[in-house]
């Protein structure tokens, strides 16, 4: 598929550049930033970067003031391989699908991407930890129930009224999300819970992004 023979190709073909997200998911991150003078984003399961470089480059044409940050467990995840990870160590090649945060941080300042940071950990506590409050929140990291549930809470934590929260993988019927579902509910359940949820308001979904404002 990318037509590569080692883990070190892989790595150079894929940092900075691999995303999943549709135009249509993509753009549901866009008109959520666009509302803000001097947008705030963070991002739960940066992966090889590719969508938070897309993200970072929407910014840059558009702001003078913004700032990104990625949350990951990047070269972490070897030692977090556990039965509740939903994201594989290897991939069909045998090949390490892990991105390393040094890497992927040089990979986005070559672009030339200055206003952001990257921090390396267990995401809803690193969240949690956060010392600033975020516009945008992007969640795609574990897509257990329990770890998107708990992602969900620490991101209310650094939000603010008129915030947006964004789950990727929350559709019931666009792959792979099914496979969650029938694991343990998964991103979908967490938005069908937090539409009961006091203070969000669930606005839309966008193929496989359902996406929440903060109104309290």
């Amino acid at each position: 598929m990318f037509g590569v023979d080692s883990e070190e190709e892989l790595r150079e073909k894929l940092h900075g550049q691999w995303t999943d997200l549709t135009d249509p998911e993509f753009q549901s991150i866009c008109d959520c930033l666009s509302k803000f003078d001097k947008p705030s984003y963070l991002e739960i399961g940066v992966w090889w970067g590719g969508n938070f470089i897309k993200v970072a480059n929407h910014l840059n044409s558009l702001f003078s003031d913004y700032h990104l940050t990625g949350v990951d467990l990047f070269e972490s995840l070897i030692t977090q391989q556990k039965q509740d990870q939903t994201h594989d160590i290897f991939n069909k090649w045998n090949i390490l699908n892990v991105s390393f945060k040094g890497d992927l941080e040089q990979a986005i300042k070559n672009t030339g991407i200055e206003r952001f940071n990257l921090e390396m950990g267990m995401s809803h506590e690193t969240v949690s930890d956060l010392d600033r409050k975020y516009d945008v929140l992007f969640i795609d990291g574990n897509h257990t129930f329990e770890q998107t549930l708990k992602d969900a809470e620490a991101c209310i934590q650094v939000s603010k009224k008129g915030s947006f929260l964004i789950f990727h993988n929350a559709s019931n019927n666009i792959q792979p999300d099914p496979q969650y579902i029938e694991r343990d509910g998964g991103p979908w359940k967490v938005c069908e819970t937090l539409k009961k949820r006091d203070g969000l308001l669930f606005t839309g979904l966008f193929d496989r992004c359902s996406i929440f404002e903060v109104v309290k």
